[in-house]
């Protein structure tokens, strides 16, 4: 009987020495980041590096969606892997970044945690216009303008344009500019030039194109650009005749800047110094060439083989602000 005891005492004990073994307690984690500093522009890159001792570690940046303060209303940290964590902000602020590292033992009955934070500072300087467009034919043709000196924007547009196999008018009035942004922080207003005051720009206003106007665009840490939006028609004939047979220009729908033109001579027609009548849509403005030579209406011209017409058009309250478009004029005989 004292045998039986001493088997069940032992028996008790080893049971009791297993279940301390399995029933292992975390250790207490330490957390501890750095990162590469504190003050970062609007999508710039932030590394946080782990240099504690945890199992798992999750950082919250701090924006929206990832604060620790709303964890328990669905915010998230972000898992750091191998170490470190790349992040960038897209809205400029102040925030708390905080990082959670954890060790747990016994299938997670047994977990410690451990917090450290850092603040940091985000601005957003930036400040350019990208792009600026408008929309033509039921907002179905985007046109985009170009940055000619890095503040001046032009919009080179032609009188006609054809679309869906027909040609259509391009009026200057009652059209609205599409403006866009480095950043969604930055403020964009707008005036015309004759104007003493901004306003909001509101992408729904219809506009007159023949106005030239300012753009001031601010960053949000206050950083002011300002633009200029000019409009200018692409160079073109008005009229064009060869040997008394008017000409009919022949429009792209994918380049604006370039046209055709096919004249059919009478027989007999020599054309080698054929002598061009044409005018031009705003002669005050505009000078065509023939490579570097300058036409003017009446002078011979060799048509023996198409001859190309270079357009130069001029802002008449801006010459340096030009666009050039070119006509390919080809002339048979019947």
């Amino acid at each position: 009987m004292k045998l039986f005891r001493n088997y069940i005492c032992l028996m008790a004990g080893a049971a009791l020495m297993l279940a301390s073994c399995d029933d292992k307690t975390a250790e207490q984690p330490t957390a501890a980041l750095s990162v590469d500093k504190l003050h970062y522009e609007v999508n710039e890159n932030m590394t946080v590096r782990f240099v504690g001792n945890a199992d798992n570690v999750v950082v919250y940046p701090g924006d929206e969606d990832h604060d620790y303060e709303l964890r328990d209303q669905s915010n998230t940290g972000l898992v750091v892997n191998k170490g470190f964590l790349n992040y960038s902000y897209q809205k400029p602020g102040i925030f708390h970044v905080v990082c959670v590292a954890t060790n747990h033992e016994d299938a997670g009955n047994s977990l410690k945690s451990d917090t450290t934070s850092v603040w940091v500072t985000v601005t957003d300087n930036a400040n350019a216009i990208t792009n600026v467009s408008i929309s033509l034919f039921a907002g179905r043709n985007e046109v985009y303008a170009d940055l000619v000196n890095g503040s001046d924007w032009l919009l080179s547009l032609s009188r006609k344009a054809r679309f869906n196999g027909r040609d259509g008018n391009i009026a200057l009035k009652n059209q609205t500019i599409a403006i866009y942004q480095e950043s969604p922080s930055q403020t964009v207003e707008i005036k015309k030039e004759a104007d003493a005051d901004y306003e909001p720009f509101k992408a729904t206003t219809k506009r007159n194109l023949a106005d030239v106007f300012d753009i001031r665009s601010t960053s949000a840490s206050g950083d002011v650009r300002d633009y200029r939006l000019y409009t200018l028609y692409y160079g073109e004939f008005k009229a064009f005749k060869l040997a008394g047979v008017a000409g009919t220009l022949v429009r792209s729908e994918y380049d604006y800047a370039a046209t055709t033109m096919n004249i059919e001579v009478p027989a007999g027609t020599d054309l080698t110094a054929i002598a061009p009548e044409f005018t031009l849509n705003d002669p005050a403005n505009e000078k065509v060439y023939i490579g570097d030579v300058e036409q003017t209406s009446g002078t011979p011209v060799d048509f023996t083989s198409p001859v190309t017409y270079r357009f130069v058009a001029a802002h008449a309250s801006n010459p340096a602000i030009t666009v050039e478009s070119t006509c390919v004029v080809t002339a048979t005989v019947k």
